[in-house]
């Protein structure tokens, strides 16, 4: 509507009479940070006007300057802290409301938290005269229709986003003229360690995944590991920049949804001028209300919901902290919570929450024992099935408080690992005589991780053994026949209780090394094999193995063994010996497929083999 000052001319107003229309004592909802009225926030600045309590839903620059002028003129109540509110001081936490992002339009819209005046930033009108809310509909909607007076500036720089973003001219009472720039999220710069934490995040997204991303950086750092994905998805909290790179590369087209297809939708938007320009009239971009988006039913309709999030603290149960921001900008309830229940409810649904292992700014472990007395739990044990930090993911999903435990202290900070422990211990969350043991280094590790493909196209997971993998061992011994099992311990064994067990997840590096193969989907895998070399004392290392008899056939014992003679070379260990039952003859097979001299000794229905890595056969 080109001539919309003309139509609308009755309704137009200086900023500064604008701010006349407040009176001492209101309420005011202020279009937060991206949306931020800067002009009219202005005049209120430099008006008589006092007492007055303002509400954002994130917070901005100018709305906390007039907060900085004292409570007695200004109160700035948020639902987020962190960002330009850095003032992260008694005060600023003191007016924080704890809400989750789905809850707060029902407080506006029942007057449980009431709102005399809405002052908003909007598009300019289109040709039916109805305004856009632009990059940031989620709460403002309900704060507009709530509102006993609504004054907007209108913005021609302001895009005109799809979806329920519009605003119709009667409900405006009074409109500002006020061209500016819109506010633009400074580039994040991660490091290595967040890298990391986005490259494991990044294997927890399948094909066809339907992603979410909260208040974080996170998005940032996942673009580079997703573009080999296909059909992604997108419902989420906020749309940024990140995005635009996956949906022109033509890695989320959204067409795996059942609502809603073919299109990416959030809340709100907050990056760059490039994410603004791309969100402006695009039809494959829809943002909605708080209240509608996030709503935990409407989340887990999508099946391969992943909710990825942001944490300060975990605590050894999986209690999820939020506190001060470690390397994302803004912290509050949010919509983490909606998502986590969402993804929950989904088919194939993930939730994820990724922190560093130690704080950015005191160095101390993020994984602790137990939360402070000021400490904000946003989630509880059961909502999150993730967590991630640099060193690796812990599966936590129905598992017991001992089971989450090891799991997190084998992804905590090596530095920390063994206080853990210690406390975990202490509180009676493991056993009274379970140590921390390295089993292996990150460099270790790394190089042993793999994915392979076997016969009959079986796509077996190859890692190093860990200390949560107890029962996964159990299971894998007590699958084994009796026969198996006397060629395996040259004597019947009918039981594997924790002390034995203990000995196979615990092998530490220094004295050799165990690698076990899993199959399956992450949330429900399975150990196949394990198998491992304990370093003797003249340099040779005692190989030997456990194959799950289902999986005899699928050339698994030879791979486990040119891979630990690969791995063992590297490391300086001279070659193999084994002994083997001379009926073990497909065992004495994969011996003999090896590319080295093989020594045989025979002695009471045992065959002892040994070969040097440094003594290949003749050709």
């Amino acid at each position: 509507m080109e001539n919309w000052r003309k139509t609308y001319g009755s309704k137009l107003l200086s900023a500064e009479d604008a701010a006349a229309k407040i009176k001492n004592g209101d309420r005011i909802y202020l279009g937060s940070r991206c949306c931020e009225p800067t002009k009219i926030i202005e005049a209120l600045g430099a008006s008589y006007l006092e007492d007055l309590e303002m509400l954002q839903f994130i917070p901005g620059e100018h709305a906390v300057a007039l907060g900085a002028k004292g409570h007695h003129r200004f109160r700035l109540k948020t639902f987020f802290l962190g960002g330009l509110a850095q003032a992260t001081s008694s005060a600023s936490e003191a007016y924080y409301v704890p809400l989750f992002h789905s809850q707060i339009p029902e407080f506006f819209r029942t007057r449980r938290i009431p709102i005399d005046v809405a002052v908003v930033q909007v598009s300019e009108p289109d040709e039916s005269g109805r305004f856009s809310l632009g990059v940031s509909v989620d709460v403002s909607l309900s704060a507009v229709e709530s509102a006993r007076t609504v004054i907007a500036q209108v913005n021609p720089r302001m895009p005109r986003t799809r979806g329920d973003t519009l605003i119709p001219g009667d409900r405006i009472n009074n409109l500002v003229d006020g061209p500016e720039e819109l506010w633009e999220a400074p580039p994040e710069m991660l490091g290595p360690v967040e890298k990391e934490i986005t490259r494991y995040c990044s294997e927890l997204v399948d094909d066809g995944s339907v992603l979410h991303f909260g208040f974080a950086g996170i998005s940032k750092g996942l673009m580079e590991f997703l573009m080999d994905r296909r059909h992604l998805g997108i419902h989420t909290e906020i749309f940024t920049d990140s995005l635009c790179d996956l949906i022109e590369a033509g890695v989320i087209d959204n067409s795996t949804k059942k609502i809603y297809t073919g299109r990416s939708l959030a809340t709100c938007c907050m990056g760059t001028r490039r994410v603004y320009n791309f969100v402006n009239d695009n039809k494959l971009v829809e943002f909605y209300p708080s209240d509608i988006l996030l709503y935990p039913t409407f989340i887990g309709s999508n099946a391969k919901m992943v909710a990825i999030n942001l944490a300060v603290q975990v605590d050894l149960r999986g209690q999820i902290r939020q506190g001060n921001p470690t390397w994302t900008v803004f912290e509050g309830s949010g919509g983490d919570h909606d998502f986590m229940r969402g993804a929950g409810l989904s088919r194939g649904g993930r939730s994820i929450v990724c922190l560093r292992s130690t704080s950015l700014r005191s160095g101390r472990s993020t994984i602790v024992p137990s939360f402070g007395a000021k400490a904000s739990v946003i989630m509880n044990r059961g909502e999150a099935n993730y967590i991630v930090t640099e060193h690796g993911v812990a599966y936590l999903g129905g598992k017991s408080v001992r089971e989450r435990a090891m799991a997190l202290i084998e992804i905590a900070h090596p530095d920390h690992r063994e206080d853990l422990m210690r406390e975990a211990r202490e509180l009676g969350y493991v056993y009274s005589d379970q140590v921390y043991v390295r089993t292996a280094s990150p460099d270790l590790r790394q190089r042993v991780r793999c994915e392979h493909e076997f016969k009959h196209g079986l796509i077996g997971h190859v890692r190093v053994v860990k200390p949560t993998d107890e029962s996964m061992v159990r299971d894998l011994f007590y699958n084994l026949s009796q026969g198996s099992v006397y060629f395996r311990y040259f004597s019947p064994r009918r039981a594997m209780p924790h002390d034995n067990i203990r000995e196979y997840v615990s092998l530490s590096e220094e004295k050799g090394l165990s690698v076990v193969v899993t199959v399956g989907p992450r949330e429900n895998r399975r150990m196949i094999a394990e198998s491992r070399y304990v370093v003797e004392k003249d340099g040779y290392a005692e190989v030997a193995f456990m194959v799950d008899e289902s999986y005899h056939g699928y050339g698994i014992g030879t791979f486990l063994l040119n891979y630990l003679a690969e791995i063992a070379k590297e490391r300086g260990v001279k070659g193999f010996q084994a002994d083997v039952l001379v009926s073990n003859a497909p065992m004495i097979k994969v011996f003999e497929k090896q590319p080295y001299v093989l020594h045989k000794t025979v002695s009471d229905g045992v065959i002892t083999i040994r070969f040097r890595f440094d003594e290949p056969k003749e050709a």
